[in-house]
């Protein structure tokens, strides 16, 4: 199941979410909760009503003040019949397990057995977001540190969509455990997967937004603007210097030190970013792919910035300009094919390093790694059409033909991959004189983006040489 914004809701249950939201504001703790457990009990996917639920409680909790020893002693028997009722329908009805929970949880927001069972509600849900609500107050702030909590936490936030927290920790149980095969493994499986991820930055200062919501005012607006891609020169320097800071207080804190090296890199201080990626990269016992792919970057952000400084139009500079133009091609060649041998069944990097066999004309090599990348189930589809494209460029259009059908299997919706692949097989057959097969899958394009590339040209001079 998905979970829900608050604009996802019907308009009955806005209005009783903004309802709450005007309780807490007033400090009218216990009606705040009363609306907002009735809308989860309604809507139990809705993550905003279930952050500003737990903020309440835990405003309430400290305002209040620790229970007496009777009330807690009183209510300990309703407390155990709610759990007792969240555990045996967690698989069955976990909706109906988290609304007993948050029963517990209003009373005691700090109840470790609660968080975990509410954890494992939500995930069993499919609520990965709330899981995380949970699991981050058991590890940061309840104290549950142990070995087991951090891995699933880790898992939970790779599940997220945020593989640069997972790898974070798993990285410190590595240098915790540098013996430990299961976690090496597992520090490389999430290093692979934050590589998939577009841009595949995230500062060590990003959050979930229900530890922003509990932090002071001047602290979350920080924070705010630490993770804000588009910065002013003024709030860019205070940032690093922040960070500096924190480098120069917890020299080995893998954290800060990524957090300065991607900061540097956002405002194009090349060589700084590359030192500081070095001095990660030497904190670590192990190899970290998605490291060693952030230092490769930046290498040749400086060769290219050098590159951008040059005019192509000047003659005396020609010769400079091929020169660093081969320097780049042969440190990404080197760096890659390095990392993979480092790291052989990393099929991503393996990936990686096929696209730049193919980019460089060596095609047996990116035929060889691709047919092992495409039983990659991440890299499938992207490794049959570069793939089918080798095999174009060998003239094999009977095997690229078989790629590129092969990659069409598993696509169902008409997105830009989809119009590549019929396009390209369109190509084939049009080079293997089969040119009915050759607008069938031209039309499939034209019927849906009459602008994709030439398309309109190879299905209008077909209609015309028909007439």
């Amino acid at each position: 199941m998905a979970e829900k914004k608050v604009s996802d809701l019907l308009p009955f249950w806005k209005d009783q979410y903004q309802k709450g939201r005007v309780a807490l504001d007033r400090k009218n703790y216990d009606y705040a909760m009363m609306i907002f457990c009735q809308l989860l009990d309604q809507e139990p996917g809705c993550l905003d009503c279930r952050e500003a639920l737990r903020v309440t409680q835990f405003r309430k909790a400290e305002e209040t003040g620790q229970r007496s020893f009777f009330k807690k002693a009183f209510g300990m028997t309703g407390d155990l019949a709610h759990l007792s009722k969240a555990r045996m329908i967690l698989k069955s009805n976990p909706g109906e397990a988290m609304s007993a929970l948050e029963q517990i949880l209003n009373k005691d927001p700090q109840n470790v057995s609660a968080h975990q069972m509410m954890a494992d509600a939500a995930l069993s849900a499919g609520y990965v977001r709330t899981a995380l609500i949970s699991l981050e107050l058991l590890f940061n702030k309840l104290g549950q540190r142990d070995m087991a909590m951090a891995r699933k936490l880790a898992d939970v936030y790779a599940q997220a969509g945020q593989p640069g927290k997972a790898e974070e920790i798993y990285a410190q149980l590595v240098n915790e455990n540098p013996d430990n095969l299961d976690l090496i493994q597992a520090l490389k499986d999430v290093s692979a997967s934050r590589t998939m991820k577009e841009g595949g930055y995230e500062t060590a200062s990003e959050g979930g937004t229900y530890r922003d919501a509990l932090k002071s005012e001047d602290e979350s607006k920080r924070l705010e603007q630490e993770s804000r891609l588009v910065q002013t020169s003024d709030s860019s320097e205070a940032i690093i210097k922040n960070l500096e800071d924190k480098v120069a207080a917890e020299p080995t804190s893998l954290r800060w030190w990524r957090a300065l090296a991607d900061q540097y890199l956002r405002i194009k201080e090349y060589e700084k970013a590359l030192s500081a990626y070095e001095s990660l990269k030497a904190l670590l016992s192990v190899s970290d792919p998605q490291l060693s792919m952030n230092i490769l970057k930046v290498k040749l952000r400086i060769l290219d910035s050098q590159l951008a400084s040059m005019d192509p139009q000047d003659p005396a500079q020609t010769e400079k300009i091929a020169e660093l133009q081969k320097q780049r091609a042969e440190v990404e060649m080197a760096e890659v094919e390095s990392l993979s041998e480092a790291n052989p069944t990393d099929m991503i990097i393996l990936f990686d390093l096929a696209s730049l066999y193919f980019k460089n004309g060596k095609l047996g090599k990116a035929i060889q790694a691709l047919q092992k990348t495409q039983n990659y189930p991440g890299k499938k589809i992207p490794s049959l059409l570069l793939l089918g494209q080798c095999f174009a460029q060998r003239k094999m259009y009977d095997l690229a033909v078989r790629a590129y059908s092969n990659a069409l299997a598993d696509k169902k919706s008409m997105d830009e991959e989809k119009k590549e692949l019929l396009y390209l097989l369109g190509i084939t057959y049009e080079m293997m004189g089969k040119k009915e097969e050759a607008i069938e899958h031209f039309k499939l394009i034209y019927e849906v983006d009459i602008d994709y590339r030439d398309v309109a040209a190879h299905v209008d001079a077909y209609y015309s040489e028909n007439e």
